[in-house]
Parts: structure tokens; sequence; C-alpha cells
């Protein structure tokens, strides 16, 4: 299996790059600020000079123009109130990319708008939220896991007080069933998924797309309730240089630093550096725990890009992390007291990757490929059990992207390869799986400008371990009218569990780990819609998004804490399991500079436990989120403020003879705010997370018998730490 992994990896390069020139000679482009490339222009206007035959772009900067007779002759020229007037010219089979210049000479009347942080695209037939970079930058944002504060369809909690694992929730279920990729590449999965999203530094991120339900089939079958897709900055964006550092009152320190070089007018490099420490041993629930574990870890990427003068786009790069992490009992790792319950995890990732473009001289078609592979090592103690395991992993995905003559019709096809080996050591019991799984796919787009838009695909897969499945999705978009937009889609989803590797945290307890033998794949169907309106109140728009989603599991690995507290169960499904979640959210600019986004969700989760249809435990019934933003004028000051709001649930059932934990756990809320004063290269922000210092009365159960049959860190719907202030530089140079 390994050896096949790593064939498979050095045969092959690549990358997706999508050509979307049509036979109807349609332009498409999209244009963004030059000082902030994640930043779209909306509203540009787009002409052909001489002419009166122009567009605007929408809300994403994008943008289409047909080709007027001997155009080709012609500049396309772009122009916004506030930035210089750009002119540029064209070329048929290539789209346009512009970053539009601020107007610094300008004294009269300057119209300004602020820009949404977040927003969901207008153009997708996925109902998508882009996350930008000045969204993250209204938190302290560390890691991917803290990019999502301010956002409302996505639940980041603890995974156990103990380790300081932190898992996400979509739709109400486990971050397991949304599928984490980097660029399109399979990321946080497997041995990556209890501390994975910790393995992405904030300052690497230009944005995040948040896509609901069921994703297209071209990125694989294992998205079940969603997708979140990582874009890391560009080496052809302005910054050539960013210095982020950070520290807190816990004496947790980090430092990022992302250079680029551009060598040649075709060949550039990039490089991302990141090292944190958390030093300090911090107890202030006084049970003799550590409230946060103390770690270590250095990540770095580097990679290299090429743009071929004849078109297309290559790309090759690696990441290394080394991450140390203690945590237990306050002097636990300080003294040769075998009587002190401790925890050591040590874990080894290399990633390498690789992407190809090719363009061909028909309009509209392209060959990309993608390529990965990574090695995964994790040795960790937990009290008296020793967990170690080893996970190799490669990925081949190979896209033809065409059309039938027009680009009303364009379609994608090609062939996968995602092959996992994990080998896993318990104490002295060995688990191992290998399963390799080929696959081919067909997707279908039929986009009626700006009115209608089917994606509709479906792939076939073969399993070493399952055998052969089908995966069916449909997505629709249809743009009522200009205020109204409605989505649907539908679709399955199929995974394959590893119960100890996906699950190692739950080892910080005295539960004995029980798995059955023949757990099945995992299958589930998705459907849902959403409204998406843009309804003017005044002189401004209020915007406003309703959705709702179903998943129904077919089959599923149940993971039962319910039917013995001295356990912990995987198990096949034996019944119905299901999630319905309903959403309503907000987005309104109330003044100029100040603008409001309100949330507010509410969970059904149920799931067969013991043969009872049950409520999942430690899920909230309901989030609200409520987040105010203000800038003062040129951006030179900005206040965020973000609370939320978050619902009482249901506990594991506890021990029958001596109650150590309530059957529910109450309603809480949890408010986080942060300053920023930017300069022109540099900016200064301080916060707190917490900031009313809510935390968890018993976090950890038999905290004072770590060794006795009752200890349990996995207990947890809350916070641990309490509140937390910090401060933190960012310094950026540009190109001009």
């Amino acid at each position: 299996m390994k050896n096949i992994i790593l064939s498979i990896f050095l045969l092959t390069s690549g990358i997706l790059h999508a050509s979307n020139m049509s036979n109807e000679e349609v332009i498409k482009g999209i244009v963004k600020e030059k000082a902030n490339p994640a930043q779209p222009v909306v509203g540009a206007n787009i002409y052909w000079a001489g002419t009166l035959h122009g567009t605007t772009t929408n809300a994403d900067g994008e943008f289409e123009i047909t080709l007027p007779e001997n155009s080709t002759q012609k500049p396309l020229v772009i122009s916004f109130v506030g930035f210089k007037t750009d002119t540029v010219q064209v070329s048929p089979d290539m789209p346009v990319f512009a970053y539009l210049e601020e107007n610094i000479e300008l004294s009269e009347v300057v119209i300004r708008e602020r820009r949404k942080g977040q927003y969901i695209s207008t153009m997708d037939a996925v109902q998508t939220t882009k996350v930008t970079s000045s969204e993250l930058q209204k938190a302290a944002c560390c890691n991917l896991s803290e990019s999502f504060e301010t956002n409302a369809s996505v639940d980041v909690s603890f995974s156990d007080a103990v380790t300081g694992a932190k898992q996400i929730k979509m739709l109400g279920l486990a971050g397991i069933y949304v599928q984490t990729i980097s660029e399109n590449i399979p990321s946080v999965r497997g041995m990556a998924a209890p501390y994975g999203l910790g393995y992405t530094p904030g300052p690497w991120m230009e944005s995040i797309q948040i896509s609901k339900g069921t994703a297209s089939v071209s990125n694989g079958y294992e998205a079940v309730t969603g997708q979140i897709n990582v874009e890391y900055k560009k080496a052809e964006s302005p910054e050539w240089l960013h210095v982020n550092l950070y520290g807190n009152d816990a004496m947790k320190t980090e430092a990022n630093v992302n250079y680029t070089h551009q060598l040649t007018d075709s060949l550039s490099t990039m490089i991302f550096l990141h090292g944190e420490n958390q030093g300090k041993e911090i107890d202030n629930n006084g049970d003799n725990f550590l409230d946060m574990p103390n770690v270590k870890q250095i990540n770095f990427m580097n990679r290299w890009n090429w743009t071929p003068k004849n078109g297309g786009h290559r790309e090759v790069g690696f990441k290394v992390l080394d991450e140390q992490r203690k945590s237990g009992q306050l002097g636990a790792f300080d003294s040769d007291n075998n009587n002190l319950y401790g925890i050591e995890i040590n874990t080894r990732r290399y990633e390498l990757f690789a992407k190809n473009g090719i363009l061909f001289d028909k309009p509209g078609t392209s060959l990309g490929i993608q390529l990965s592979g990574s090695y995964h090592n994790q040795n960790s103690v937990y009290g008296s059990k020793n967990y170690d395991g080893t996970q190799y992993n490669a990925y081949l995905n190979v896209i033809y992207m065409g059309n039938f003559g027009t680009d009303l019709h364009s379609y994608k096809t090609g062939a996968s390869f995602l092959g996992d080996s994990f080998d896993e050591t318990l104490n002295e019991t060995a688990f191992t799986h290998d399963e390799m799984v080929p696959g081919v796919f067909f997707e279908y787009n039929y986009h009626l400008r700006n009115r209608l838009n089917i994606l509709a695909g479906v792939r076939a897969d073969y399993s070493s371990v399952y055998g052969t499945f089908i995966t069916p999705r449909v997505h629709a978009k249809w743009n009522v009218n200009n205020w109204l937009i409605w989505r649907a889609s539908a679709g399955k989803g199929f995974r394959t569990s590893i119960p100890l590797s996906e699950n190692s945290y739950m080892l910080a307890s005295s539960r004995g780990i029980v798995i059955d033998n023949n757990l099945q794949q995992e299958e589930a169907v998705n459907i849902g819609t959403s409204l998406n309106a843009t309804i003017p109140v005044g002189t401004r728009e209020l915007s406003v998004t309703l959705d709702y989603y179903h998943t129904n599991f077919i089959q599923q690995v149940i993971r039962d804490i319910d039917s013995n507290p001295h356990q912990v169960h995987f198990t096949n499904l034996d019944g119905a399991s299901y999630s319905n979640a309903i959403q309503a959210e907000l987005f309104y600019e109330v003044i100029d500079g100040l603008t409001i986004n309100a949330a507010y969700r509410v969970n059904d989760v149920k799931q067969t436990i013991n043969g009872q249809l049950r409520k999942a435990p430690l899920q909230s019934h309901y989030k609200g989120l409520l987040s105010l933003s203000y800038a003062t004028r040129l951006n030179k000051w900005q206040f965020d403020l973000t609370g939320q709001f978050n619902g009482g649930g249901r506990m594991p059932d506890p021990v029958d003879e001596n109650p150590l934990w309530e059957k529910e756990f109450s309603p809480f809320t949890v408010v986080n705010t942060q300053i920023t004063k930017n300069f022109k290269k540099w900016s200064l922000y301080a916060g707190a997370e917490n900031l009313f210092n809510f935390k968890m009365d018993n976090p950890i159960i038999a905290s004072n018998d770590p060794w006795g049959s009752n200890f349990d860190g996995s207990m947890i719907w809350g916070s641990v730490h309490g509140r937390k202030i910090y401060v933190g530089l960012r310094y950026t140079l540009k190109n001009y």
C-alpha cells in the first residue's frame, strides 16, 4: 500500500486551471483591489474603449462581457470611483484578472462603500460563503479553528478538557462529516482530524470558502454536511512580506513570516513560517489540571509557481510540521512521581503537493491535475495508555473541462484516486486499515446568464474494502429577480470511519475503547434549500439569508457514550439517525462604517443509541450570533464585538449509583472583542476572548482521582480556560 501511494505521487503532478471562454465569444474576468487582492471591487464599470458596450462587476468582483466585432483591436476599460482607471488588452482565450490601484489624488467627492468581510457568492450554484482576509483579521485568528468566531454556520468547540483538541460542527454534526480541503486538496482528515485545525496558521490564509450540503463531485465523495476550502496567500499578490506577532496573558507567543520572491517573470517562490509556544502552566479553576496544554509547534511551507508564457500554471511545494503537546496534572512532567497524570502527544507531519494546468486551443477546454501525498506520525501517552499511529495518504485528481459548443452547457469529467494506510497501536493492541479508492466522475453545468444555474454530477468509486458505490449530487440556483436568489441541493456523501484515529482525544479518560468488527462505510443523504434576499431599507440594503438542511444517515458509525459510562463503544447504526438545521441570518450597515451581522440557528440532531432514538449528547439546541463592526474613516481604527449565544443540551447518561454530572447543560454566552489601529505598513491589535470569563464549573469529571474508574475529560460542552487577553502586531510590505 505504501509503495503504491509513493509511486503514484512520484509519477504525477498538476493543477486544475479552467478557461472561461466560450464559443459565444464572451469575455469573463474578475476585478480586485491592488492593495488588498482578497477584496473584490463591486460595481466597477467595464466597457470596450470608444464604445458604449459595457457591464459592471457583481458582489464577487466578477463580470461577463460579450466580444463585439473587431474587439480584438479594442482595449477593455475598467473604472471605479476612488480608483485609477485601468486599460487592458484582452485575448479571446484568456480570462481577465485586473487589480485596481487606489487613486490617492482625488480631493473632491469620493463615494465609499464598506465591503462585507464575508458574503454569499451570487454566481455559484452551491451555496458558498466566502470569508475574506479582512474578516479573518477581526479576531486573533491564530489558526483555522479560530477563523469561525464571526461565522454563524460553523461551530467550534473543544473536544475534551485536557488535550486542547478542537472540533468543528456544521448542520449540527461533527466535523468529520465536513470535507476540509486546502486549495481543493484533502487536508484535515484521518489522524489529523483531532488536532488538524491547529495546523493551518491564520496569517497564511487569504480566504475561506464554506459551502453547506454536498459539494461538487469533482472534489470527491466525502462531503456529507458541507465543505471548507482554505485558500493560501498567493505569490502574485503585491504583498511580498508579511509579519504577524501575537502574545496573550497565558504567556502564549506566536510568530508568522510570509515571504514572496519573484525570480523571473514566470517563476516565483513563497515561504510560510509559523512558530508558537505555550509554556506556562495555568490552573485557574483549581482542579490541579492544566486549563490548556503546553504546546510547541514549528510549521513551514514552501511552494514554487511557474506560469509559462504560452499559458497554464504549474506549482510544486511541501509542508513540514513538528508539534509537541503536554497536558495533565500540574507538574506531571517536572518530577519522577508516577502518581501524577500526564498527557504527551508528539506529532510530525510531512506533505508534498504538485499541480499542473494545461489550456487547449479550443475555447473553454482545459486539463488539470492535482496531486498530494502526506505522512502523519503521532506518538503519545495518555496517563497509563500508550497510543502510537502512522498514516500514509496519497491523492490524485485529473479533471478535464469542456463545453458543448457554448458556455451555456459546460462539463467536467475526470478520474481520481484516494489511498490511505493506517498503522495504530493502543497499548499492545494493533489496528490497521488499508484502503484504495479509484473513481471516475462527470458533472454537467447549465448556466443561463445570471438567471438559472443547474449543476448535476455523478461519480462512481471502487473501495478496496467496501466495493463499488455511486455518489449522485445536484445543485440549482435561480435568480428569481434582482433582489432574490433561491437555491436547492440534494445528494449523497460517503466516508470511511477510522474510530481510534479520529477520536484519540477520548483516551483522556478512564473509558475503555470498544470497536466492533466489520464497521460499515458511512452513507448519508443531504437535502437543503436557501433564500438570499437583498432588500432596500432606506438608502442601504439589508441582506437576509434563510436556509434549511436535512441530513439522513443510511449507515453510520455511532460513538456510544451513553450505554456504559465507563466505555466508549463504536458500533454500526441500528435504526434512524438524522439532523435538521434551520438558520436565519442578516447583514446591514446601520450608518457609515457600522455593520451588524445577526444569525439564529435551531439544531435537531437525533440518533438511535442502544435501540432508542434520542437527542445527540453534548449538542446545543440552538445558536445565536451577533457581530458588530465599526471602522472609522479610511479604516484607521476598527472595533469588533461578537457574541455567541449557545443553547443548552443533553449530557451523556451519568453513572447511576452516584451521578457525577447533571443530565442537561445550561445555555451559555461567549463574547469576544478586538480593537485594531491601522497604519500605512503595519497595524496594532488587542482584544479579549471570552470577555466575561465564562467557564464550566466541572470540566473534568473526577479530576481528584485521575487513575480511578470515573475519570473523564471528554464531558465538555463549554469553555475551560476563561478570559484570554491578547495583543499583536502586523507588518506588511508591498511591491509599490
